[in-house]
């Protein structure tokens, strides 16, 4: 039996995928954020668990992109 991903699981790797293209271009602190709120949707979406390896990858991800919206607010050393 062959499941298929929802719609709306689409939808969220898709806005994750652009997010992550425009963060190349344009790098900030809130679209650093923005790209962690939208895998942390990924990884409490039902279809995630159909897919062991995606998860894998999204929780790597969501520590790489805290990292980048932590590292950026904090303050700098004098």
């Amino acid at each position: 039996m062959c499941l298929t991903v929802s719609n709306e699981f689409n939808y969220l790797e898709t806005w994750v995928t652009m997010l992550t293209s425009t963060y190349k271009s344009n790098p900030s602190i809130g679209l650093a954020k923005t790209v962690c709120f939208y895998i942390e949707k990924l990884l409490h979406h039902d279809d995630i668990h159909f897919y062991g390896d995606k998860r894998c990858e999204y929780l790597a991800m969501r520590r790489f992109w805290y990292w980048h919206a932590n590292i950026a607010t904090r303050p700098k050393a004098k």
